[in-house]
């Protein structure tokens, strides 16, 4: 049996699990601050996180583009590299969903949006110590793995560029959060390349460092349904402390 199929078995155990049992695990609506809420995810987690009765706070620099109209939806100005106002707007929370992209006008890894936020996620969870709500970040594709190949080391993207600075932006995000302690995060990382809204059919898998193909050797997944796993891991917390790779059903 090759690592992969191996790999797919074990990965689609843990996603028919996550099927059957975890819709069970949230009895109650929880709060979820939702950071890129008007972005291209983050319209769709926002989406799914209503559908299940959820109160959702949409954290924007400029909330009023946000039109979603629902009476468990707020929009809150925010900043997600700003410590001080991150503790204004997550201690109530259960969970912090970040989905965004963003450089600074270097165009750096450490001036990218993700890094600076999971940074300053970790400074506001050490402040509020067991309070704390956990985080659910969306990763980068270029950060997963392909025959144990990184997929950044297989990028032709010249340093300066915004697309370097968010690409390997990512990897200084996950850096980050894997060199804290005693903060609940989790990074959800879908497989690299576009992808489009698709069908919203509810089913996915979980894997780690690989990049998750199924039995048509196809890896994308629907921004719907990288929606319904990121929900999934705001509402279970299973993965919590690890990044996880999500992909189509085997």
């Amino acid at each position: 049996m090759t690592q992969r199929k191996l790999s797919s078995i074990l990965s689609t155990t843990a996603a028919l699990i996550s099927l059957i049992i975890l819709p069970t695990l949230q009895a109650t609506a929880a709060t979820l601050v939702i950071y890129g809420a008007s972005g291209q995810i983050g319209d769709f987690i926002v989406t799914e996180a209503l559908s299940r009765g959820h109160e959702v706070i949409g954290v924007s620099r400029n909330p009023d583009g946000m039109t979603t109209d629902h009476p468990n939806f707020s929009a809150v100005a925010g900043d997600a590299t700003n410590l001080d106002s991150m503790l204004e707007i997550i201690p109530d929370a259960d969970a912090v969903i970040f989905s965004l992209s963003g450089v600074g006008p270097g165009n750096t890894p450490a001036e990218a949006t993700t890094v600076r936020a999971a940074a300053t996620f970790i400074q506001a969870s050490n402040q509020l110590g067991d309070a704390a709500p956990r985080a659910v970040q969306v990763g980068g594709g270029t950060t997963l793995r392909i025959n144990g190949v990184l997929g950044l080391d297989n990028l032709d993207v010249e340093e300066g560029t915004p697309r370097h600075g968010q690409y390997y932006g990512h990897w200084l995000a996950l850096e980050t959060y894997q060199a804290s302690t005693g903060v609940k995060w989790t990074i959800i990382t879908p497989p690299p390349g576009i992808m489009e809204p698709g069908e919203r059919t509810g089913e996915y898998r979980l894997g780690d460092e690989e990049v998750l193909f199924n039995a048509e050797g196809e890896m994308a997944i629907s921004t719907r349904d990288l929606a319904v796993a990121i929900v999934d891991e705001a509402e279970s917390g299973q993965s919590m402390g690890t990044r996880v790779a999500v992909g189509p059903p085997y």
